[in-house]
C-alpha cells in the first residue's frame, strides 16, 4: 500500500487528527448505509459518496472494504454501549 493510500485510510479509520470533517462524514454515511443492509459497491455509487469523496478515495475503500466493516462495527459498539446517549453523564462526571 503506498504512503498516500495508507495515510488516507489511517486518517479516516483511526482519527489521527489529520482527517477532515468531509472524510469522517463519508465514512459515517457508508457505515450507516451498510448497517441498513446496502451493499458497499452500491453505496459507493450513490450521489452523496460521489459528491464528497474523490474517485481515488472511493477506489481505496473498494481496495480494502474490511476497513469500512471495522468502522461500522466500531460505530455499532459506540451506540449500543450507551456512551453516546445524550442523557447519560460523561465518564468521570461526579454529579
Amino acid at each position: 500500500m503506498n504512503e498516500e493510500k495508507h495515510s488516507f485510510l489511517h486518517r479516516i479509520f483511526f482519527g489521527s487528527g489529520e482527517g477532515t470533517e468531509r472524510e469522517r462524514k463519508v465514512v459515517e454515511y457508508i457505515s450507516h448505509r451498510i448497517g441498513d443492509g446496502a451493499h458497499l459497491r452500491d453505496v459507493l455509487q450513490e450521489e452523496y459518496v460521489r459528491r464528497n469523496a474523490s474517485p481515488s478515495e472511493v477506489e481505496q475503500i473498494l481496495d480494502n472494504p474490511k476497513l469500512i466493516e471495522a468502522a461500522h462495527e466500531k460505530m455499532r459498539e459506540d451506540f449500543s454501549s450507551g456512551r453516546l446517549d445524550p442523557k447519560s453523564p460523561p465518564p468521570g462526571d461526579a454529579r
